[in-house]
């Protein structure tokens, strides 16, 4: 008896490990008026990421979402269904209530503005 398949026989995938959680790769830069955040979440649509800000702390969470169209069998997968979670300490140089979010083609942009107190700015000389 073989253990090959012909190519119109089923075959069984093996089960699905458990979800990990996973840190995504991103970056992080400094301009004079803001932070810019990018982070990397492959799968992660708009309703399965969420952006918080608690206390100190910015916080993106994503779960992956992969589809199969209807009248596909699948039967090997490569990529696996990690969630995604990324917990940043904020400081006392940005106003929080300002930080806008934007996901695209698998990768979100965080633009954290500064405080306006911290904010470089020309002193007028006088006299």
């Amino acid at each position: 008896m073989s253990n090959t398949l012909t190519k119109n026989e089923p075959r069984e995938l093996a089960p699905r490990a458990p979800r990990r959680t996973v840190i995504p790769r991103y970056n992080v830069r400094e301009t004079a008026d803001a932070f810019t955040i990018t982070a990397h979440v492959p799968g992660v649509d708009k309703a399965s990421l969420e952006t918080t800000v608690h206390g100190e702390n910015l916080t993106v969470s994503g779960r992956r979402t992969w589809s199969v169209p209807e009248d596909w069998t699948p039967i090997h997968r490569e990529i696996t269904s990690d969630d995604y979670r990324l917990v940043l300490e904020l400081d006392h140089r940005v106003n929080r209530d300002a930080i806008r979010a934007e996901l695209s083609q698998g990768v979100l942009t965080l633009t954290v503005p500064k405080a306006e107190a911290v904010k470089p700015r020309k002193i007028e000389i006088v006299g």
